[in-house]
This record gives structure tokens, sequence and C-alpha cells, in this order.
């Protein structure tokens, strides 16, 4: 985040914010007001939706080499899909995407495959990320 944008935030106000994303690629943001807090030097303290978004937005743009708990669960999270709906769209058991969410397992190749595929997709049609948890319901 340039130096420049921490100067001039305001409490109260959004946020410009610059995530890369691997292999030089940048992506630009702006943070909401409400998913910020001045810390006790006045700088933005990113609050838990903010780290959520930013998250969801690595695992959907980001080229990662290796699959993390972290990115499947973002991934997951950012196509809105609850463990046994994200399980059925890759062809496993909710046990094995939730034993790739605690790393406990490694996805196979080939689910490793269709997690990219699935990446791709949602990164090409748009999703929306709002920071919030989403519910199963």
């Amino acid at each position: 985040m340039p130096n420049a944008s921490l100067k001039r935030w305001k409490p109260g106000t959004d946020l410009p914010y610059v995530i890369t994303l691997g292999d030089q690629a940048l992506l630009a943001i702006s943070l909401p007001a409400a998913w910020l807090k001045a810390d006790r030097a006045g700088q933005p303290l990113l609050l838990p939706p903010a780290v959520r978004a930013l998250d969801r937005l690595r695992a959907l743009f980001a080229n990662q080499r290796q699959i993390t708990p972290g990115f499947v669960v973002s991934l997951r999270e950012a196509v809105g899909l609850t463990q046994e709906q994200f399980a059925r769209r890759l062809g496993v058991s909710k046990m094995t995407v939730s034993r790739w969410e605690c790393g406990r397992m490694l996805p196979s190749p080939a689910a490793a495959a269709a997690l990219r595929r699935l990446q791709k997709k949602a990164g090409q049609t748009g999703v929306i990320i709002n920071g919030e948890r989403r519910t199963a319901a």
C-alpha cells in the first residue's frame, strides 16, 4: 500500500488499497470505512471483514503454486458454497474438503486441477466479495 494513501487516510473514510497477486500482477480496490479503524498511531487497521475480503480476492486471482488450506477455504467462501456443495462440485466427499481446509490432507493432482478450474471460472464470471462470512442456508 503506498505511503501517500496512508498519510491522507482519515478514520471514517474508504481506503484505496493495492494487493499483489504474484507475477507482478496488482489489484487496486477500495476498502470500505466500515472495515477499518485507526490504530494508536492513526494508521488504518484492517478489521476481520477486510482481511476476509482480501483473502478471497487472493484466492480468486492469485496464481499460487501450492494449494494451501487457506486457499481452499477462501475459494470456497468466495464462491459462496458450503463444504458439501463445494465437494459435490469437485467430485469429492465433504470430509475430503474438511481435511483440505484443516491441512490434514493435500488435494490430489486431479483435485488440484479442478480447484484451479473453479478458481479461473469464478474469476472470469465475477464474484461478489463483501468481506462477511457466509452462513449455510
